[in-house]
């Protein structure tokens, strides 16, 4: 389950563009809507990917 960002904006991907979004009804519409997922940033990826192997 996703909570919704309170501060904006936020950096959004559909797995292969990125793109901003600048308020909760932007945010709402491209996950619940759209199935787009905030972009993680580096750090968290690479803890995702070292937890994997």
């Amino acid at each position: 389950m996703s909570a919704i960002p309170t501060e904006y904006p936020v950096t959004m991907t559909d797995g292969t563009n990125d793109y901003i979004v600048s308020n909760a009804t932007e945010y709402v519409n491209a996950v619940y809507k759209l199935g787009h997922s905030p972009k993680a940033d580096e750090s968290a990826q690479r803890r995702r990917a070292s937890k994997a192997e």
